[in-house]
């Protein structure tokens, strides 16, 4: 039970950063970027490459951020200047990265075996707790980084974009301008947390970064369902609690026998749960509704 939470701790904080990114994009910025899944992928593969050619653990973590932040240059590049559509904008993207992270890697992966890594030092079990407060305090900077960012004059103006972009415009905010900037830092995350999850698993993989889009909803939904609030700061600590409760969920589904084949579902029941919990009231007077005999 222990190994749980310690597991579920290190897990939960490496996905809060692919959570912080989801919200930047979906929730702040109303833009639906499916490029993340790809950068998230640069990130790992450019970090990983790194320390193959000797580069240390700790500045491997600044590529794969670099990396990530060229990966929503591209992205928003896309949208905010050929005018290609959200959506499709980071889906050409996400087949561009596709391409990029096989050249990066030279292959569909990349291993870290034997190689000096920020975190080889705690990877024996005797040191859960140092690895814990190691991607603490990245996670914990990366929050009061957002909540930073989103209350200065400019961060203003991204929230103004994303909830309702022709209001902002009459205002004189320029949406291309604010866009490119959110979905950059977004990707910049998702770098980084590649960057992370490579050295923690030990390898860079080509496939690693499928499903973190849903996996970054579901744990945004459930952190929002647990802690609601209109205040940035609450929200980005609303959303890494569900990160880390999100773990937890599925690796005690896991620990009772379901096979890693059941994980989409679990994720579904778990938005789903988050909706509701969210919707609580609505649904509870619509219930009384159909079952109300008078």
């Amino acid at each position: 039970m222990v190994d749980l939470v310690f597991i579920s701790l290190e897990l939960g904080l490496l996905t809060g950063l692919i959570v912080l990114g989801v919200f930047l994009t979906f929730r702040v910025l109303n833009y639906p970027d499916l490029s993340v899944d790809g950068s998230f992928v640069t990130g790992a593969a450019a970090a990983a490459l790194a320390i193959q050619s000797g580069v240390p653990g700790e500045t491997a973590l600044l590529v794969g951020l670099v990396a990530g932040l060229c990966a929503g240059v591209l992205t928003a590049f896309l949208h905010t200047v050929l005018g290609i559509e959200k959506i499709l904008s980071g889906i050409l993207a996400l087949g561009i990265l596709y391409t990029i992270n096989l050249r990066l890697m030279d292959g569909p992966n990349l291993s870290l075996l034997n190689q000096e890594t920020v975190m080889g030092v705690m990877q024996a079990p005797f040191n859960h707790v140092a690895l814990i407060a190691v991607l603490f305090a990245i996670v914990v900077f990366a929050k009061f980084f957002i909540d930073w960012f989103l209350s200065t004059g400019f961060g203003l103006q991204v929230r103004a974009t994303g909830d309702n972009e022709a209001t902002a415009r009459s205002f004189g905010i320029n949406p291309n301008v604010t866009k490119f900037a959110g979905v950059v830092i977004s990707n910049g995350l998702m770098g980084l947390a590649g960057a992370l999850f490579a050295q923690y698993m030990g390898f860079a993989d080509v496939n690693m970064g499928i499903g973190n889009i849903i996996l970054g909803l579901a744990a945004l939904m459930l952190g929002e369902a647990i802690l609601s609030s209109r205040k940035i700061a609450t929200v980005t600590l609303a959303i890494i609690v569900g990160s880390v409760l999100y773990q937890f969920i599925v690796n005690i589904a896991l620990r009772l026998g379901l096979a890693g084949t059941d994980l989409k579902l679990i994720t579904a029941l778990i938005v789903i749960f988050a909706i509701m919990a969210k919707d609580g009231e609505r649904y509870i007077t619509y219930g009384k509704r159909i079952f109300n005999t008078r």
